[in-house]
């Protein structure tokens, strides 16, 4: 395969479950040899074979007791010929291991060391339980969301580990840039709490401002909503007036641009359901597909609301080439799984493996540090 931009940078990986471990997927696409360190009983994930499938694809397996000193004096020769280590355990662990940012440091000058938590390395919150659900309570995110009145086993939707991950990729892409320049390493701080700051860093400042105030800001938007249609919901976007006007007309109601409820957002908000009521009765007459092709010719956002599965088959995810297939023995068979979130005009990110057995490459890599057999670790 051609060099992706990463080959040469090894990252020792030293996550478990979802946000570290996604972020580490995101380096082994551009090209890292990614040495997944696993304790004797594995990743938390391995549990969920297809979850584990998703984040884990093209890593080397190397099992490791951090806790014996065995185990982190191979760790200590990984760190030596690594160039970005990542964790993810709860703030403190790696201290009491020895093998946090400072304890590591004499080993190797230019290591970029990435730590993804709940909450982060420092603050009152620092040392509370996270996981991504505890995450979003506190953060406000689920409550701008889910009403109080929606089963409390409704979580959610899952976006706080994929996006912390994402920050810590994005995180150390930078910093292996600075090293080339300072010749350094850095330290790096991810908490998911920040993460769900960016997500919602629109609303913070609204909330700072006389934005917060506005009606139309905490209102329904009737003119964005995932309508009735004939036989299923139809998503549509005619927030401009404009598109408003080419709604109307496409759907056959042109009064609705004259009717004085519907002159302004501020007015359609404060008539919301009789908006809504009026263009759903239109779109009642015929299947949501017809209609999402005459919005979509019109230049409307539009959509028929789809699951994932028939997204997974429309012709589009194959003509982008957003998933990849590879080998997967704990599942039985062999795996599609989702490659990187962008393309490149050449040398596309890619996988190079498939999903590691439990210690896999043990020996592999052990020989490569000019170490003995796996009972050694």
């Amino acid at each position: 395969m051609s060099p992706l931009p990463l080959d040469g940078i090894r990252v020792a990986d030293l996550t478990h479950a979802l946000s570290g471990s996604f972020c580490t997927q995101q380096l082994h696409l551009l090209g890292a040899d990614v040495i997944k360190v696993e304790p004797p009983v594995g990743d938390d994930f391995r549990e969920r074979p297809a979850t584990f499938a998703a984040i884990n694809a093209g890593k080397r397996s190397l099992v490791l007791d951090l806790k014996s000193e065995p185990g982190r004096e191979v760790l200590l020769r990984l760190v030596e010929r690594s160039d970005v280590l990542v964790e993810n355990f709860r703030p403190g662990v790696t201290r009491n291991l020895r093998i946090d940012w400072q304890s590591l440091q004499p080993f190797n000058s230019r290591l970029v060391y990435c730590s993804i938590s709940g909450y982060g390395q420092s603050g009152p919150l620092r040392d509370y339980p996270a996981i991504e659900w505890a995450v979003q309570a506190m953060s406000g995110m689920s409550a701008s969301y889910i009403g109080d009145d929606v089963d409390g086993a409704y979580l959610g939707v899952g976006v706080l580990d994929p996006f912390s991950g994402y920050v810590a990729f994005s995180a150390i892409l930078a910093a292996l840039l600075q090293r080339q320049q300072s010749n350094l390493g850095q330290y790096i701080d991810v908490s998911m709490l920040d993460a769900a700051l960016l997500l919602m860093a629109p609303r913070v400042t609204a909330l700072s401002t006389a934005d917060s105030e506005s009606p139309v800001g905490r209102a329904r938007r009737p003119t964005m909503v995932r309508y009735r249609a004939k036989d299923r919901r139809l998503f549509v976007a005619a927030l401009h007036r404009k598109w408003f006007e080419r709604l109307a007309q496409i759907v056959g109601a042109p009064e609705l641009v004259d009717d004085p409820r519907f002159a302004s957002q501020r007015l359609q908000a404060e008539h919301a359901d009789a908006l809504i009521e009026a263009i759903e009765s239109k779109l009642a007459l015929r299947p949501a597909a017809e209609w999402e092709s005459e919005f979509v010719r019109a230049g409307l956002p539009a959509s028929v609301v789809r699951s994932l599965g028939e997204l997974l088959a429309h012709p589009h995810v194959a003509a982008r080439g957003a998933l990849t297939q590879v080998t997967a023995p704990d599942l039985g068979a062999d795996a599609m799984v989702v490659g990187a979130g962008f393309r490149y005009q050449h040398d596309q990110p890619a996988f190079r493996g498939g999903i590691p057995r439990l210690g896999e490459h043990t020996s592999e890599v052990l020989a490569e540090l000019g170490l003995g057999m796996a009972g050694d670790a």
